[in-house]
């Protein structure tokens, strides 16, 4: 029987809003799941969930050894770019890339997020880890594609272009950061 630590689970809610690389890929993510319409939302909302789920999975069974970090910061200027160009999102190709980058974005967040692991630790503690930071993920995109899709018309949808300017800049900032230390 798994039983509930909150202690544990606050560890994983954290996470992914105390990891640069994690936060700046869930707002640029969010943000362009936010310019989408409204079933296309749901929809990739799901689909991202699902991926990072995935993902965890895939990390706790194979554990592939790659700069999952260096990965992350790609994609969040990648998703960035796609935010401050604003592509029509009823076009299909446009829609395959928005999935294909949910998809991609929620695997290799799951791959990156793992609790520390101490030697007697009960299995339960790993999974109320996961479990927040799932849900942390989750709640954080969501919010923030309600907020956007929201404002996505403001202006003619130039605040949520400028917003995703910074995230491209601070995606470039760290990846210089990171590129700058020899990346570990």
């Amino acid at each position: 029987m798994i039983e509930f630590s909150t202690t544990w689970f606050f560890d994983g809610f954290t996470h992914p809003l105390e990891t640069p690389a994690h936060l700046i890929l869930l707002i640029g993510l969010a943000i362009l799941l936010g310019q989408q319409g409204g079933a296309y939302l749901i929809r990739n909302i799901v689909i991202f969930s699902v991926a990072v789920i995935a993902g965890f999975v895939i990390n706790n069974y194979a554990s592939p050894d790659m700069n999952n970090e260096l990965i992350l910061l790609v994609l969040a200027l990648l998703v960035s770019l796609l935010v401050i160009l604003r592509l029509d999102y009823r076009a299909s190709w446009v829609q395959f890339i928005v999935v294909l980058l949910s998809l991609i974005s929620g695997i290799v967040l799951g791959l990156d997020s793992s609790p520390i692991m101490i030697p007697g630790l009960a299995v339960s503690t790993f999974y109320n880890w996961l479990f927040g930071t799932s849900v942390a993920i989750t709640l954080t995109v969501s919010i923030i594609a309600l907020i956007s899709f929201l404002l996505r018309n403001l202006l003619q949808g130039v605040v949520l272009r400028v917003i995703g300017s910074w995230i491209a800049t601070s995606a470039l900032f760290v990846l210089t950061l990171l590129l700058g230390t020899g990346m570990k």
